[in-house]
């Protein structure tokens, strides 16, 4: 048979354990991707050396299914021997060192017991301060606990909870869905996310197609947010206090330019995905989804829009205020926003002591909250 042939085998069953993941049936997805692995391992011994980006890529596509059929030590091994050949392009060599920090990881972890759900989240950040496996720590912090807000609101949303205004996720999710933070190749700077598998899945029985496509949708989420969140995001996410979330906690992922440019989140465990990018101009379309979302304010005749730009001191969401230590000429230095009800605790929470660009409607002597960004 040839590469076409075999590889159109491997398609057949990828794509039924892609569907079999999604109705809840790990074990028999599983069979079915080490079934692809063989056959794109096939594929791939039929190729000439001269063919060689179709090398690179089929090489990457079986150590990613014999990975996702949980056959490390044969992913690992495979993988091994295809960066030993030196018979593939650069970009495959990359992408199966990401596929081995993934498959350590996850051999690690069933020797410990763990299990996490499908898909590897992989974060770069790019540009600006950053530098080859190194970024200020503040800001790697903020993505880190970005990351983990849209995977808590993700799986809030899947599982159809009440939209969460204030306080963090509900505690049982919390206990049963961990988010993990793990090492990544440097590259500019990256880190890996993966969110543990619920320890009690008899407790979840009713959600295990929900719990198998979380960070599938995860990423459908991040993808929609960052490439069209006028039109796309509408269509991925109905629930119009969801969408707002996830576009304000997208925008907190984006870059202004100053500290760094772009920000890519990709699935490790699928490198034939397209990348998410998040970079200056994505803040700027989240900024005019964001306010196309926000409740209207009834206007008067002396009101007057305002930026303000300074730390933002203080809190208190269920006193309806924030307070701001601005820094320009012609503003108090220290000025009280009213009627921030719309604030999520996990959009503002990052923000706390940290220098903030907040717009405000000035009526005489108040201030009226209208939006509230990070500072890069």
């Amino acid at each position: 048979m040839s590469w076409s042939e075999h590889h159109a085998v491997s398609e057949r069953y990828a794509i039924d354990a892609e569907a079999t993941r999604r109705d809840g049936d790990a074990e028999r997805a599983e069979e079915l991707y080490k079934k692809a692995a063989h056959s794109e391992a096939l594929a791939l011994d039929s190729l000439t050396d001269d063919k060689a980006r179709t090398r690179g890529i089929t090489a990457v596509s079986v150590v990613a299914l014999w990975y996702k059929g949980r056959e490390y030590a044969v992913a690992e091994r495979s993988a091994h021997q295809y960066l030993a050949a030196g018979k593939i392009p650069p970009f495959a060599e990359s992408q199966l060192r990401d596929l081995l920090s993934s498959i350590w990881t996850a051999r690690a972890a069933q020797k410990a017991g763990i299990k996490f759900v499908p898909g590897d989240v992989l974060v770069s950040v790019k540009g600006g301060e950053v530098i080859h496996g190194g970024a200020p720590l503040e800001l790697i912090v903020r993505k880190v606990e970005g990351i983990q807000s849209v995977l808590y609101r993700t799986v809030e949303w899947m599982l159809a909870r009440p939209f969460r205004r204030r306080g963090g996720p509900p505690s049982d999710i919390q206990t049963m869905f961990r988010p993990w933070l793990f090492q990544a190749p440097a590259g500019s700077y990256q880190f890996a996310v993966r969110m543990q598998e619920p320890a009690q899945r008899a407790l979840w029985e009713e959600a295990r197609p929900q719990i198998g496509a979380v960070t599938t949708t995860f990423f459908k989420v991040l993808r929609a947010s960052a490439s069209n969140p006028d039109e796309e995001l509408n269509v991925v996410v109905p629930d119009r206090e969801y969408r707002s979330a996830f576009a304000n906690l997208a925008r907190n992922l984006s870059p202004s330019g100053e500290t760094f440019n772009r920000l890519e989140v990709r699935d490790a465990s699928s490198p034939a995905e397209p990348i998410v990018t998040f970079a200056a101009e994505t803040r700027t379309e989240l900024n005019a989804v964001i306010r196309k979302l926000r409740p209207s304010l009834s206007e008067a005749n002396s009101d007057q829009q305002v930026t303000l730009r300074g730390v933002l001191r203080g809190v208190h969401l269920d006193k309806d205020w924030l307070d701001v230590a601005t820094d320009e000429a012609g503003f108090d230095p220290h000025i009280t926003v009213l009627e921030i009800s719309e604030v999520l605790d996990d959009v503002i929470g990052p923000m706390v002591n940290k220098r903030v660009v907040v717009t405000a409607v000035r009526r005489a002597n108040k201030y009226f909250y209208r939006d509230i960004e990070l500072q890069e």
